[in-house]
């Protein structure tokens, strides 16, 4: 506390007790001068109301020690007089307070404020915030008694430091000609006392000045905020924080810095969005907190590409058909279809821009392969407007591969992949008369099963199966949809038993009459049936299954004895069955 702070509180709290005293009333009481202020050595007060007896005169007492002693400096009189002029008091600092010397034996006698010959002591700026487009000022009072009022300047770009008022009640100014949402405005406050001396000016205190860049450009999704620092805290800024309102919402905290950083990146817009923003300075080691100006700006950016799903690859009819998401509020310029098999790298399918308005579900049929052979794996890329590449995940066909053999059809299948989708099982189904019928589901681990066929039943030598995958995926944001993931048509093809006789006798029994190899199963895709005699000549041959040898060259009956035969078969899968050997010509 300085001396002129001790000095005052020395008399307020004697005044204060000598109120409160049970022995006395406030009309009892001789109050003093109110004591106004010094000028120029010239001491001001304004009259005091004493109703307990007469005034005798008004005594002025003085020291050079705030502390004291205060001896009797004069004693004033003509009690119209207000004023009081200390003759030559010499070097240094001078502290005085007022006393009313009145016949009112027995009353306590209150001193005045006491005051220095000095000029006011300076208030403190607390904060300077922006409010509504408006400045609020706040400042802390001063500690010179005297001072009624503070002096409220703003620095003025060409002109210098403007006075825009004297605030006389309170320590609030609002300044609503300000421009704090165009440049940093940097304000200065004076106290004045009744004499009209003024403090020294205390240290300025400048507004944050914030600004929002990249908002008006639409390939960028962030907004790059920066701003000045806040002047004016001598222990500085502890840290910035910064606040959001997307489409006139309550003000939610987006972020904070440190007190030395004065840029953020905001990285959530949305296209459309009215975004306002604004920083609070926090004070380092205080209580004070001061906010720049709001900026707001509708972001018009460039939707990207948010979802994209490669969700499906099934084949059907000897087809790709292929299904992927996007989400269609995206602006595409141009997407890429690209196709891998099992052994080869991701390579183009199709290039082109997609059909306006954009559809959030997209499918493409790809009959340029077959799925017979191999897996075929695909992905979808896109380009943004604003040049952005992004490559989905990667759906595969399942190939399956049918093999039959003694009676069994064995079946084997690649795994379902999508990087998207939860493999629930797989269904395999059989053909019957065209129609599908389901042999069992199985679980996401298992990749082959068997199906018996009955031998003796022609219309089984061929079977011809796919396997469906039960799929959930994920196409979108808390969206996952069910599909079927169904593999080529594979047959199974038993191979055929051959029976051949070792004899016949063509005498027109109606027993035994034509020689002819005999097939378990159905009727093959080449057959060729050739029989020679002992010297190797050609006697008989036929391409027709159902036609066999009756004994004849020709029409001639051909003698008893060993021939030889070469019998050739092809099935529908390309297995060649081949036989040779010695037939019995009996009659």
């Amino acid at each position: 506390m300085n001396k002129e702070s001790e000095q005052r509180s020395k008399y307020g709290w004697l005044a204060i007790i000598l109120f409160l005293a049970p022995w006395a009333s406030l009309s009892a009481q001789i109050a003093p001068p109110e004591f106004l202020c010094v000028s120029n050595d010239t001491l001001r007060w304004d009259l005091p109301v004493v109703n307990c007896g007469p005034v005798n005169s008004y005594e002025i007492y003085a020291s050079q020690n705030e502390n004291g002693p205060y001896t009797l400096l004069a004693s004033v009189t003509d009690l119209a007089i207000d004023f009081f002029y200390h003759d030559s008091p010499g070097a240094g600092t001078w502290y005085y307070y007022l006393q009313t010397n009145a016949d009112c034996p027995g009353e306590p006698v209150v001193a005045s404020d006491t005051l220095d010959s000095l000029i006011p002591l300076p208030a403190v700026l607390q904060s300077v915030s922006v409010e509504n487009g408006n400045v609020v000022i706040n400042w802390g009072e001063s500690p010179s008694p005297e001072v009624v009022g503070y002096i409220i300047s703003r620095e003025v770009d060409g002109v210098g430091s403007v006075v825009l008022d004297t605030v006389f009640s309170g320590n609030t100014y609002l300044d609503t000609g300000a421009s704090p949402g165009a440049q940093q405005e940097t304000y200065f406050i004076e106290s004045i006392d009744p004499c009209g001396n003024k403090s020294i000016v205390a240290a300025p205190h400048s507004t944050i000045l914030l600004e929002a860049s990249d908002f008006d450009n639409p390939c960028i999704r962030n907004v790059t905020l920066s701003w000045t620092p806040y002047i004016g805290w001598n222990s500085g800024v502890a840290e910035y924080r910064i606040f959001e309102a997307a489409d006139s919402s309550s003000w939610a905290l987006a972020g904070t810095v440190d007190g030395a950083e004065t840029e953020f990146q905001y990285e959530t817009t949305e296209n459309g969005r009215e975004y306002c923003f604004s920083i609070v300075a926090i004070q380092n080691n205080g209580d004070q907190q001061a906010r720049s100006n709001t900026v707001c700006a509708t972001a018009m950016i460039n939707d990207p590409v948010e979802t994209l799903v490669m969700a499906n690859a099934t084949v059907m009819n000897g087809e790709v058909q292929l299904q992927w998401f996007w989400n269609d509020n995206a602006l595409i310029d141009s997407y890429t279809l690209q196709r891998a098999g099992a052994n080869s790298n991701f390579a183009g399918l199709l290039t082109q821009p997609p059909v306006l308005p954009l559809s959030n579900q997209n499918t493409y049929t790809d009959a340029g392969i077959n799925p017979s052979t191999e897996s075929y794996s695909y992905q979808v890329l896109t380009t943004d407007a604003c040049g952005v590449e992004m490559t989905s995940n990667t759906a595969a066909t399942i190939w399956l591969q049918a093999e039959g053999q003694n009676g069994i059809n064995t079946l084997e299948w690649t795994p379902y992949t999508n990087g998207q989708g939860t493999l629930q099982g797989y269904r395999v189904f059989r053909l019957e008369a065209g129609a599908p019928i389901e042999l069992g589901f199985f679980d996401s681990n298992t990749l082959t099963t068997a199906d018996e066929v009955d031998l003796s039943d022609p219309d089984q030598a061929q079977a011809c199966y796919f396997v469906e995958a039960e799929t959930m995926v994920e196409v979108g944001t808390d969206t996952v949809i069910a599909l079927q993931s169904r593999s080529n048509l594979a047959c199974a093809i038993q191979t055929a038993k051959v029976y051949v006789p070792n004899a016949f006798s063509p005498n027109n029994d109606g027993v035994n009459d034509i020689f002819r190899p005999y097939l378990q199963f159905g009727t093959p895709l080449a057959y060729s049936l050739r029989i020679f005699d002992r010297w190797g000549g050609l006697v008989f041959e036929s391409q027709d299954y159902d036609q066999g040898w009756d004994g004849l060259r020709g029409t001639e009956p051909l003698n008893i004895g060993a021939y030889a035969y070469q019998l050739r078969i092809e099935q529908a899968d390309g297995t060649l069955i081949e036989r040779s050997g010695e037939i019995y010509l009996v009659r």
